[in-house]
Parts: structure tokens; C-alpha cells; sequence
């Protein structure tokens, strides 16, 4: 992670050369199934059975597929095409249905009020500052009203800390701050849940921590 820039198109290229360069299990943020929160989300029934689920910056798709086996009408996109062609791997794997595109976040070509929920792990930190208010336009045009957005991104702060950790270049890179969620959410969306945490908060202190967002499109 050393070796990205903070500009938005150097990090994209990072990405794509990753995905064409590594496998999977070389790839820090690539993980084999759904997150733990995802999967209770699903469990609780907050997402209605059946309903149309678009995952934004779908990586490998673990994630897509997991959600298309658990009932849900997956749409997956993501700029990588090495990416989104071991998602639909996977997905014939298994014999789920997934319709597997090759987008950029920012530009694309579903219509409005498409989805009842759009899910991203790890794509919203990859935007820069001037990206986000674009892409949170995005996401509330493709969702219909009332409609969920769960989000998972890295937090550029610790719990009782309000400046931002500047410790790691990869939390000075990717770390969004509640106020810059806020920002680029709070015009189109009403928070649900806001949680602040780390996967390994006892093991290793200096790991960074994270944000698991529920946000609410508001209706018209």
C-alpha cells in the first residue's frame, strides 16, 4: 500500500494493476465470504427476501455471491474486469445468478430508483474528497426511496479521538472522518447506525479501525 498516491486515478491503476498481477490471496482486502455484519444484516431480516441488491465495488465478488445464494436479485460491478471475472467463476461455482458488470462507481449505467439496497465494502474510501459527493449522488439516485446503503469503509479515527489518526500512510490515505460521511451521506440519506471498529483491537493496537454505516435514502 506504500507504493499508492493520494489522487484518485493513481489509486484506481493500483487497483487494476493488483488484480491483474496478484491472486486473491495475495490481496489485503480480498476475503473468501461475506463480512460478519453482512451476513447478520441478512439473518435479521433488514433486507426483505428477494429484494434487488446492487454491490458496488464487488472485488472477487465474495460478497455478490453469497448474497445471490442467500435469495437476493445481485447486481455487482467493479472496475477491475480480472475482478468481476472471478466473481462470475465463483458464481458458476455455486450456480448462482449474478449480473456481473465492469464500471466505474462513478458513472454508471443503472437507472433510478433501480435497487432496494446498495452494499460496499471498501469501495467509498477509495473515492477522493472530490469524488464524494458524486458518488453518494450516485448511490441515492440508483437506490429507491427508502431504500438502504450499507456501507463498510476505513475510519480515519479511533474511538474517543476526534483529529484524524495521521500514524499510517494507509489510514492518511483511504481514512474517512464521521464528518466527511456525514458531509457527503447527510444531504440524501438518514443514518441509521453508525459504528466505529476494529477487527483486532486487543491483538494488534495499531490496526486501523473502521466504519459500518446503515444510511436510509430519504424519501421524495
Amino acid at each position: 500500500m506504500n507504493a499508492i498516491s493520494n489522487t484518485g486515478q493513481e489509486i484506481r491503476e493500483y487497483y487494476l494493476n493488483c488484480y491483474e498481477t496478484t491472486a486473491p490471496a495475495g490481496q489485503q482486502w480480498t476475503t473468501a465470504t461475506a463480512a460478519p455484519e453482512l451476513v447478520s444484516l441478512v439473518r435479521s431480516g433488514a433486507l426483505p427476501q428477494g429484494a434487488s441488491v446492487l454491490d458496488i465495488g464487488c472485488g472477487v465478488g465474495s460478497e455478490s455471491v453469497y448474497l445471490a445464494g442467500a435469495g437476493f436479485k445481485v447486481t455487482a460491478v467493479d472496475i477491475a474486469p480480472q475482478a468481476v471475472e472471478r466473481g462470475r467463476a465463483l458464481a458458476e461455482v455455486y450456480g448462482y445468478s449474478v449480473d456481473w458488470h465492469v464500471g466505474d462507481v462513478l458513472d454508471l449505467p443503472f437507472g433510478q430508483g433501480t435497487f432496494d439496497a446498495v452494499t460496499d465494502r471498501g469501495c467509498f474510501h477509495c473515492l477522493r474528497a472530490h469524488e464524494r459527493e458524486r458518488f453518494a449522488q450516485e448511490v441515492a439516485r440508483m437506490l429507491r426511496p427508502g431504500g438502504l446503503y450499507v456501507l463498510r469503509c476505513v475510519s480515519s479515527q479511533r474511538p474517543g479521538q476526534v483529529r484524524p489518526d495521521d500514524a499510517s500512510h494507509f489510514v492518511r490515505t483511504f481514512g474517512v472522518s464521521s464528518t466527511e460521511l456525514w458531509e457527503a451521506f447527510g444531504p440524501h440519506f438518514q443514518a441509521e447506525h453508525m459504528e466505529l471498529g476494529s477487527a483486532s483491537p486487543d491483538a494488534d493496537p495499531s490496526s486501523p479501525y473502521g466504519w459500518y454505516c446503515l444510511w436510509r435514502r430519504r424519501a421524495e
